[in-house]
């Protein structure tokens, strides 16, 4: 039992540490918004740039919504295409597809981070900042009238 609780602080201790120290500053010029997908019929006046455009349209307002309140979405909705061009410091084709006569594709966009700052702070919005952590949980239950330590087959959490 005087080890069951030894053992109980100690990965209870390890979990903070890993959640407190794991994280890292990321000091990037650039906000990727990757695998943003469009797809169109294929017609007569099928035109590739127009379906890129309203990829950078798509991945613009994905941005928007990961960096801004939601209440703030729509000062960014009348921005016109040249305003987002120009805020782009490059794109890339990840993939095209021609598919039953629909051409699918996916793009992956990297906005400048001072100019996207910038647009925001003309629009008099405050931008949050993006952290995504990533955690793992393994539960134990430490059975002390059996000591008994349950991880994974006898844990009913699990």
């Amino acid at each position: 039992m005087y080890n069951q609780k030894h053992l109980y602080i100690f990965f209870l201790i390890l979990a903070l540490i890993l959640s407190f120290f794991s994280t890292t500053e990321v000091k990037a010029k650039a906000f990727l918004i990757d695998e943003i997908e469009i797809s169109e019929k294929l017609e007569n006046n099928f035109n590739k740039d127009l379906l890129i455009n309203r990829g950078f349209k798509k991945a613009f307002k994905e941005l928007m919504s990961k960096l801004i309140q939601s209440k703030n979405l729509d000062k960014t909705e009348n921005i016109s295409l040249n305003e987002i061009k120009s805020m782009i410091e490059t794109f890339s084709i990840k993939e095209e597809k021609f598919i039953n006569k629909t051409y699918n594709l996916n793009l992956g966009v990297s906005f400048n981070k001072k100019k996207i700052f910038k647009y925001l702070e003309s629009k008099n919005i405050f931008p949050a900042q993006i952290i995504k952590e990533k955690f793992l949980f393994i539960p134990i239950i430490i059975d002390e009238s059996n000591t008994d330590l349950l991880v994974f087959s006898n844990n009913p959490i699990y």
